[in-house]
């Protein structure tokens, strides 16, 4: 039973990342989608399709306004309590047909929500996220779209004011981890270039040893790893871990030749997401660069 439960724990974290990576790349469609129809003057029954929208949204104090959001949505708790509308990839036509949005608001390309948006006449704001600068972006559009600019101005300003305050320290290469679960370095995803992780990574301090690379999420061998030689490895996790998943998840790199003192697993959902929270990624990131002992 036990041995039950630890599996859907890893089924349930691997999933929340791989959907993270794919609503940041955006879905894949057969054909251009004609205009949308145009948002409401004031939306009053909107609707979230992304935990990062959510998070935005609720930051610039327009959480009243949300009627539903995705499946993985976890911050802030006055959202994590709503009503869900499925995932990136199978969103529920009658859970949102039910919640009669009149602004459906979704993070990249989001074809089947703007598919289904159109057969069912429901206005729809879809927003890049995938960088620091699409983040700042999306903050403005969603603030002059809910009626709050100024709310809008003042998040921009909390979220500079954090990265100011961020430490210079030594530059360190870095090896970024993603999709990593007990006994399988074989399929690891990493981040390329120009994505939000890479962005809040250089802020804090740190060089992504695969920022040459144009693809925004490629699967990297443990070949190619060992021969860019990182200082330190960054395993994200999805979910808060167990101390025997913690343990074997450092046993894995420790066994292709990284020394404990630089191996850094962290669990902070918040760091895969491009939020009002990204200084704050950016300070938990410069953290572990800079403490041996960051766990």
């Amino acid at each position: 039973m036990r041995a039950k439960k630890q599996g859907q724990a890893v089924w349930r974290g691997t999933a929340s990342v791989m959907a993270t990576l794919l609503i940041m790349g955006g879905l894949p469609g057969c054909r251009p989608a004609p205009p949308p129809l145009p948002p409401p003057a004031a939306p009053s029954r909107v609707i979230c399709a992304s935990p990062a929208l959510a998070e935005i949204v609720f930051a610039l104090g327009a959480g009243h306004l949300v009627v539903g959001v995705a499946d993985f949505t976890d911050w802030p708790p006055e959202a994590a309590a709503l009503p869900r509308i499925g995932g990136a990839l199978a969103p529920s036509r009658e859970r949102i047909l039910t919640l009669a949005p009149d602004l459906l608001l979704a993070q990249g390309k989001a074809e089947t929500l703007a598919s289904l948006a159109r057969a069912h006449r429901i206005p729809i704001v879809a927003l890049p996220l995938d960088t620091l600068a699409d983040l700042r972006s999306a903050v403005t559009r969603l603030a002059e779209l809910l009626g709050v600019d100024d709310n809008g101005r003042a998040l921009l300003a909390g979220m500079d004011a954090g990265f100011a305050a961020l430490a210079s320290q030594e530059i360190q290469p870095v090896f970024i981890a993603l999709g990593h679960t007990p006994g399988d370095l074989s399929g690891l995803i990493t981040s390329g270039r120009g994505t939000f992780l890479d962005d809040i990574l250089t802020r804090a301090g740190g060089s992504n040893i695969f920022a040459d690379l144009a693809q925004p999420w490629p699967r990297v061998s443990r070949e190619a790893l060992l021969q860019r030689a990182p200082a330190l490895v960054l395993d994200i996790q999805a979910q808060p871990l167990d101390a025997p998943r913690r343990a074997a998840l450092a046993t894995d790199w420790q066994r292709l030749g990284f020394a404990p003192a630089q191996i850094r697993i962290l669990e902070e959902s918040f760091l895969l997401r491009p939020g009002p929270r990204a200084h704050q990624a950016a300070a938990r990131l410069a953290e572990a660069l800079q403490s041996p002992h960051a766990p």
